[in-house]
C-alpha cells in the first residue's frame, strides 16, 4: 500500500549578521556586518557584540571645579609607587580610595607634564621644573657647568660643557702659575651673584680674598694661586633674559638616548613653539645652552619608533637618531620622514605596536617606517569613522592611551577606541568603536585598570572589570547603549520583502535585556515585541535586585525568536538598545528572517 509523504515546509532564509564588527560611517557601501551607528557598544575577540563597562569614582569628594590636570604613577627607585595628580594650583598624592592628600602649592593651573630619571619625579607645569623625591617637592635647582678648563690665568682654554639655560651660574677651571693674581673668566657682563672660587682645596669667597671687575670678567686674588693644574676654580654668575623660560615654559617631555632613555627632550614653550630642547646626560637640571633644535613649524609632540625619536609637527614628522662619532662623542642628528601628515593634538600621540599614532587634521594616521624620507611611511588608519571623528571640535584636546591592546581617543566626553587586535583584510589596523559620557581630560593605567580625570572638576574616575560588582553603571548613572544594523537590502535591491522575525541569542548575565526596534523605507522606530520582556537574568547574590530575581542558574544562550512582519519593504535597518542601570548585554548571534515578494515596478 503505498504511503502518502508529507514534504516539511522549506525554512524562510536567514541573513546572518555575526561575527559583528565595529562602527564604519564611512558610506553606505559597508558590509552587513560592521554598523552605521553604534555606541557605548564593542566586540569581543569571538565576533558577539558587548555592551562596555561603566567606571566609578575613586574617592568621593571632589576637589573642587577645574579639570585634572596631569595625573602619572611615580615609580621610586626601591620600587615602591606614588600615585600624583594635578588640580588647580595643587599637587596630590592618592592612595586607594582615600581622599588625595596635598603635597605642594604653588604650581601653574594648566597642563601638567610628569617623568622620571634618576630615581626622582620631574614635574613640568609650564611655569617651572620641579623635583619630587617621595617626601619633598622643590624647585630643580640648576647644574652648575664648568665651561672651560685648563685655562691660563689670562684666557684660553679648552671648551668643556656648555652654559646652563636653565641657571645662570657657570664654572672656569684654571692652571696658577703662582704669580699672576688677575683671572679672565670666559664671560663678562657678570650679574651680582657672588663669586667664589676654589684655590686647591681652600675657598675663598668675594671681599675675602678675592675683587670682581663684573663688567669685563675679571677677578683679581689679593695672593696669587700657586702653580698648579686645573687648581683654580672659580664660580660666577650672568643672567641672560629669557634663558631660563625657555626650559621652564615647555609642557610636553620625552626620555631618548637610542637604545636608552639617557636624556629628557622637552618642547611646547607658547613662544618658541619651534624648539626642542635636550638636557644633560641623566640630568634634567642641565640644558645645555646649544642643545637645542629649531623646526620650521609648531612641535606637536614626540613618539619613539625602535631608536629613533620622532617628531611630531603640525605639518609633518622629523627623525632624530643616535650616533657616537669615531672620536667617540655623541650626536643627535635629525632628518625629515614626512612632509605632509602632521599632528594636531599632541595629547593624541601613543606608540601602538611600535608604531607611532597620532590625529591630523584629516584623521588619525600611523607611521609605519621610519628610515627614509617617503609619504608612503604614514598611513590613514581612521577611514571608518571620520565622518564622525572630524566633525568633532576642539580637535586639538584630544586625549588618549594605549589600554588592553586598544587605542583610546577622547574629546568632547566621547571616546573613539581602535581595537587593533581585530585586524581582517578589509580593516588591517582594527575595528572603531565610539563611546560617551566619559568627560575626561587625561588617562593613565594602573595596576591592569584604566583610570581617568575629570574634565570639568576635581575628580578621578577608574573603569570597572566584567567581574567587579555592578559594573554597568557611570558613577551610578545607566549607559545607554545601542547598536544599529546598515539599511539592509538582503541582497537584492530591486526586490520588496517581507521581514518576518529575528533570531539571536542572548549571552546569560546577573542582569541583561535588550529592547528591538526598527526602521524601513515606510516605517521609523517600531518596537519589535513591544509587550515581551527580553532579558535573561541569573541568580547572583553580588547584584540581587528583587524587581528582577529569578532562580535561573544556568549558562546556556537563551534563543530568541522575536516576530516582526514588516511587508512590502525595500530597505531594513534594525535597533538593539540597553539602557538599563547595572544591566550588561552580549549578543552572540543574530539572523534576521525574511523572504522576497515582488520586483519594484
Amino acid at each position: 500500500m503505498a504511503q502518502l509523504q508529507m514534504n516539511a515546509p522549506k525554512p524562510l532564509p536567514l541573513l546572518r549578521l555575526e561575527p559583528f564588527k565595529g562602527m564604519d560611517v564611512s558610506g553606505v557601501q559597508i558590509d552587513n556586518h560592521h554598523s552605521p551607528d553604534m555606541l557605548n557598544m564593542n566586540i569581543n575577540e569571538k565576533g558577539a557584540l558587548n555592551k562596555r563597562t561603566g567606571y566609578d569614582r575613586v574617592y568621593s569628594t571632589s576637589l573642587g571645579t577645574g579639570k585634572i590636570n596631569g595625573m602619572y604613577e611615580y615609580t621610586k627607585s626601591d620600587g615602591s609607587s606614588i600615585f600624583l595628580l594635578a588640580h588647580g594650583t595643587t599637587l596630590y598624592k592618592q592612595s586607594g580610595n582615600a581622599q588625595p592628600v596635598s603635597i605642594y602649592s604653588g604650581i601653574q593651573n594648566s597642563k601638567v607634564n610628569f617623568f622620571t630619571m634618576n630615581g626622582k619625579c620631574y614635574i613640568m607645569d609650564g611655569n617651572n621644573l620641579f623635583m619630587y623625591d617621595g617626601s619633598t617637592v622643590s624647585v630643580v635647582t640648576p647644574y652648575i657647568p664648568t665651561i672651560q678648563m685648563s685655562k691660563l690665568p689670562a684666557g684660553g682654554g679648552s671648551a668643556k660643557e656648555d652654559f646652563n639655560l636653565l641657571g645662570n651660574k657657570f664654572k672656569d677651571s684654571f692652571s696658577g702659575d703662582g704669580t699672576s693674581t688677575v683671572y679672565q673668566l670666559s664671560l663678562s657682563g657678570l650679574d651680582p651673584t657672588t663669586v667664589t672660587a676654589v684655590v686647591g682645596t681652600t675657598t675663598i669667597n668675594e671681599g675675602s680674598g678675592l675683587t670682581v671687575d663684573r663688567t669685563n670678567g675679571k677677578v683679581t686674588f689679593t695672593t696669587a694661586p700657586a702653580t698648579g693644574t686645573n687648581n683654580v676654580i672659580i664660580t660666577a654668575g650672568k643672567t641672560v633674559s629669557g634663558y631660563p623660560e625657555r626650559i621652564k615654559n615647555c609642557s610636553m617631555s620625552i626620555g631618548f638616548g637610542g637604545s636608552n632613555d639617557s636624556r629628557i627632550f622637552i618642547a611646547g614653550n607658547p613662544t618658541l613653539r619651534e624648539y626642542v630642547f635636550k638636557s644633560g646626560l641623566y640630568d634634567p637640571s642641565y640644558w645645555p645652552e646649544n642643545g637645542f633644535y629649531k623646526f620650521t613649524e609648531q612641535v606637536m609632540g614626540f613618539s619613539k619608533q625602535y631608536d629613533y625619536l620622532i617628531i611630531e609637527k603640525a605639518n609633518g614628522k622629523h627623525l632624530i637618531s643616535f650616533q657616537i662619532t669615531d672620536a667617540g662623542d655623541v650626536s643627535f642628528p635629525s632628518k625629515p620622514i614626512n612632509d605632509k601628515v602632521g599632528t594636531i593634538a599632541s595629547g593624541s600621540i601613543q606608540i601602538i605596536e611600535n608604531n607611532p599614532v597620532s590625529l591630523s587634521k584629516e584623521g588619525v594616521y600611523m607611521i609605519t617606517a621610519s628610515n627614509v624620507r617617503d609619504e608612503r611611511n604614514v598611513v590613514h588608519i581612521s577611514a571608518n569613522i571620520d565622518r564622525s571623528l572630524l566633525l568633532e571640535t576642539n580637535l586639538s584636546t584630544a586625549v588618549s592611551i594605549d589600554f588592553d591592546k586598544k587605542y583610546w581617543l577622547a574629546l568632547n566626553n566621547r571616546v573613539y577606541v581602535l581595537d587593533y587586535t581585530q585586524k581582517t583584510t578589509a580593516n588591517p589596523y582594527g575595528e572603531w568603536f565610539v563611546y560617551d559620557n566619559i568627560p575626561t581630560s587625561c588617562f593613565v593605567e594602573m595596576g591592569g585598570f584604566l583610570y581617568f580625570g575629570s574634565s570639568s572638576e576635581g575628580l578621578l574616575y577608574r573603569f570597572k572589570k566584567e567581574y567587579d560588582g555592578a559594573a554597568y553603571n557611570d558613577d551610578g548613572a545607566p549607559i545607554h547603549a545601542y547598536w544599529m544594523s546598515k539599511p539592509l537590502t538582503f541582497n537584492a535591491e530591486e526586490m520588496r520583502k517581507y521581514v518576518e522575525g529575528l533570531y539571536f541569542s542572548l549571552k546569560p548575565s546577573s542582569q541583561t535585556s535588550v529592547e528591538l526596534f526598527y526602521t524601513s523605507d515606510k516605517k521609523e522606530n517600531i518596537q519589535i515585541n513591544a509587550n515581551k520582556d527580553i532579558s535573561f537574568n541569573l541568580f547572583d547574590f553580588n547584584t540581587l535586585d528583587f524587581s528582577k530575581f529569578t532562580f535561573y542558574f544556568s549558562n546556556f544562550p537563551k534563543e530568541v525568536h522575536a516576530k516582526v512582519k514588516a511587508k512590502q519593504i525595500t530597505h531594513f535597518q534594525l535597533r538593539i538598545q540597553n539602557n538599563q542601570l547595572n544591566e550588561s548585554v552580549t549578543i552572540l548571534s543574530l539572523g534576521i528572517e525574511y523572504r522576497y515578494q515582488s520586483k519594484i515596478r
